[in-house]
């Protein structure tokens, strides 16, 4: 069988990071998480993910410091970023964009936006 995607989910809240197991590893992807931006950096320093989710808002290092960061330890490193605010102008995309993310997507995510995108970052299909 073939080895699905190693997935690093990087939230403060504790029932998104579960969500994220929950749904995913069944799966068969491997799901690692973290508990905030500066942990998720650490992580991505010693081992190596296909994709990265990073949440905005967080304690110690928000999303956007990670990204910058995460992108200059790994310039390859594709990292979806998700708010929990829709931004009607899609300023806040831009600017993620701009620094290197993917795409950005918005809470309450849906399990079948997730799954595409990371069907598109790894060129593989979810069973």
């Amino acid at each position: 069988m073939e080895k699905k995607a190693r997935i690093l989910m990087v939230d403060d809240e504790q029932g998104i990071r579960d969500l994220f197991k929950f749904l995913l590893e069944p799966l068969g992807y491997q799901v690692f998480t973290a508990i905030d931006g500066l942990e998720g950096v650490e992580m991505v320093k010693k081992e190596s993910f296909d994709i990265v989710f990073l949440d905005v808002h967080m304690p110690r290092m928000r999303g956007p410091e990670a990204l910058k960061v995460i992108k200059q330890l790994r310039p390859n490193q594709p990292v979806v970023i998700f708010s929990s605010s829709s931004d009607p102008k899609h300023i806040f995309e831009e600017e993620a964009k701009k620094l290197g993310a993917y795409t950005c997507i918005y809470k309450p995510v849906e399990i079948d936006e997730i799954l595409k995108i990371i069907e598109e970052i790894t060129g593989r299909e979810s069973e």
